[in-house]
């Protein structure tokens, strides 16, 4: 198990698609890579989405181009 330090926390979308009726929306999730703080090194303005949903969120390290669940 990993440190709740160590994850990247869920996108909006991703946050509230795991309330009941709202699953829907993490094909709306667009939080797909690190968005890099322009001319700043290792600074992240926006990190891409830690929910599991996706296929790079599930720890495997495999940062590929994400497919959304099926609806």
């Amino acid at each position: 198990m990993t440190p709740a330090a160590d994850r990247t926390p869920a996108s909006p979308e991703c946050t509230l698609a795991a309330h009941p009726g709202y699953q829907d929306l993490h094909t709306d999730c667009r939080q797909t890579c690190d968005l890099p703080l322009p001319f700043a090194l290792g600074i992240l303005l926006q990190p891409r989405c830690g929910c599991p949903c996706h296929p790079y969120g599930s720890g495997s390290g495999s940062r590929g181009t994400p497919t959304p669940p099926a609806r």
